[in-house]
């Protein structure tokens, strides 16, 4: 438990101290001046001084390392200049390098011991580079100087903490009370510390203290009913979550407390909807809000199902609708949901606000391009390109969808582009040369285009959908017919039930000659596919006109034509009552 980190420090020390530089060397400029002054034999005072405002201009522009070298030369000239080495410490703890802005902070703190700004910047060195106990002395003796300045008991405290003096940080922590009063962030402090010290009466009795000041004070009793829950005093936690209701029944800091305390009694369905109220709450911080809402939704053992997490999603981005990470979960909740357009808007975005997370993007893309939501695609996998250059998913998703929208030429080119970032993947660079081979099959680069069918089949032979494709595409074009049949014979093999093979089979002999067995083939196919496919339907019938049966073959072409899936081809063999080559 890093109690250090939950110290409220009103004032802080870095923050004061880069503040004061420039200011302080001014001063550290007249002090120089004065002593050289008296050293002419020592220091060249001009040098010095120029060099000095050099070197503190290229820090204010900036360019810490030009800085660093102008400082270097300044203690060439006087090696016991105080300012120069506590710039120089300041340097180095912004190009977060703590141990030499130690070693220039401990300078500087040798050279003038009663500096205040000195001791400071070496309490914050220590701090830097987590001697604990080392900056924890040097607030004291801050503290020894400035007695009034609470900043210091702040970050005292915050060391002692850090270095698990946990003891020591109560009695600063009371000296602040002292000075300040009564405080809900004291109070809350000192509690956290007694709960992790194990001392239930202190810890109990600091918050009595600080609802005793200040009665409806809603966080002192939601912890304090928190805590009776969790040393098993359910009554006493009900009680005062009873009063937190009376008190503001509307707060979202109450209605999380309740949901706290139902929770961990067991009644889920209550803890929900007070759940739900709190997702929509101002009063509660959304990083709070947040880190309860994705602990619930990816732990296995979540009572609540996918449905409850998405109307606590969809509550909490009432009051926070710039969550990447809640729009995130959102739109993958939706996905399993099977809603897969609200899925992608939110998914999408996410994306808006944060680019970087590529699972999203392939989720996203992969949804549209299988739902044929073409245009979608390609301004999706464009976008993520841009923040993405180097994946070849979304290149070979472009050039799919480009594909598919007969934007052959663009197609091509970026899916070139994506084939040369892949690295060994043999089935990848084997799709990018089957989504060429389309490319270039539909800008009737037919040679071109097999020469990539072949390249891809030669990385990954079991590509069916290929097989397939190629085999007819080879058909088709009436060339390598012997090559056509060898690849749609692997299909059948695996697939001989599937009427889609089956057509390219019958269209493959058809194309041979082998009219007899194309019929019975096609035959097959028209009688597994239910006379569904136009296509089907009017290869059977240029077969059956191939076998002298021509009454059947019109009345096949007109089944094919009511199908509304037909070519020109079809209508002109229909008009004419013949087949056409």
């Amino acid at each position: 438990m890093d109690l250090g980190a939950q110290v409220k420090n009103n004032f802080s020390i870095k923050f004061m101290i880069n503040n004061l530089r420039i200011i302080y060397f001014f001063i550290a400029l007249f002090l120089t001046q004065k002593v050289s002054s008296q050293q002419d034999n020592i220091l060249d005072d001009r040098t010095f001084v120029k060099c000095l405002i050099d070197a503190t201009g290229a820090k204010v522009s900036g360019d810490f390392y030009l800085a660093d070298s102008l400082y270097k030369k300044c203690l060439d000239i006087d090696p016991k200049s105080g300012v120069v080495n506590f710039e120089l410490s300041g340097i180095y703890l912004s190009l977060n390098q703590p141990q030499k802005a130690l070693e220039y902070a401990s300078n500087a703190a040798i050279i003038d011991p009663g500096n205040e700004w000195y001791l400071a910047n070496l309490a914050l060195a220590y701090k830097e580079n987590a001697n604990h106990k080392k900056s924890a002395e040097t607030f004291s003796k801050l503290i020894e100087i400035k007695p009034d300045k609470i900043s210091y008991l702040f970050s005292l405290t915050e060391e002692l903490l850090n270095g698990s003096k946990y003891k020591k940080a109560i009695i600063v922590l009371n000296k602040i009370e002292e000075k300040i009063g009564i405080s809900e962030d004291l109070s809350i402090q000192k509690h956290q510390i007694y709960v992790f010290l194990k001392d239930k009466k202190k810890a109990i009795d600091e918050l009595k203290k600080l609802i005793a000041f200040s009665p409806e004070n809603i966080r002192g009793l939601g912890l304090l009913a928190e805590y009776y829950q969790n040393i098993n005093k359910p009554k006493e936690s009900k009680n005062l979550l009873d009063k937190m209701m009376l008190i503001d029944s509307s707060n979202g800091l109450v209605r999380l407390s309740l949901f706290q305390f139902h929770y961990k009694n067991g009644d889920i369905i209550k803890a929900y909807q007070e759940l739900l109220y709190v997702m929509e709450s101002l009063e509660v911080e959304n990083n709070l809000k947040k880190q309860m809402l994705l602990q619930i939704s990816y732990d296995e053992k979540s009572p609540y199902n996918i449905n409850q997490i998405c109307k606590l999603a969809e509550s909490y981005l009432k009051s926070d609708f710039q969550s990447s990470e809640v729009l995130l979960l959102l739109g993958n909740l939706k996905m399993h949901q099977r809603k897969e357009d609200t899925a992608c808007f939110y998914i999408r975005e996410s994306l808006k606000i944060n680019p970087l997370p590529f699972e999203a993007w392939t989720q996203l893309i992969s949804s549209t391009l299988s739902r044929n939501k073409l245009e979608t695609t390609i301004k999706d996998s464009k976008n993520a390109i841009e923040s993405h250059p180097n994946q070849p998913f979304l290149y070979l998703a472009l050039g799919i969808a480009l594909n598919q929208k007969k934007q052959f030429e663009s197609a091509i080119e970026n899916l070139k582009k994506g084939k040369n970032l892949v690295f060994n993947n043999s089935f990848l660079e084997s799709d990018f040369n089957q989504q060429i081979g389309d490319s270039y099959y539909g800008i009737k680069k037919f040679k071109i285009a097999f020469d990539y069918y072949e390249m891809s089949l030669a990385l990954n032979p079991e590509n069916i959908n290929l097989l397939n494709n190629y085999s007819y595409y080879l058909a088709i074009e009436k060339v390598n017919l012997k090559r056509a049949k060898e690849l749609i014979l692997k299909v059948i093999d695996k697939f001989p039930d599937n009427s889609t093979y089956m057509d390219t089979y019958g269209w493959v002999m058809f194309q041979i000659g082998e009219y007899e067995e194309a019929e019975q083939i096609l035959f097959n196919a028209v009688i597994k596919d239910g006379e569904r496919s136009g296509e089907i339907l009017e290869h059977y019938g240029d077969v059956l006109f191939k076998l002298d049966n021509k009454k059947k073959a019109i009345t096949f072409w007109e089944k094919a034509k009511a199908t509304g899936e037909h070519s020109k081809e079809l209508i002109q063999k229909i008009n004419e009552n013949k087949f056409i080559e």
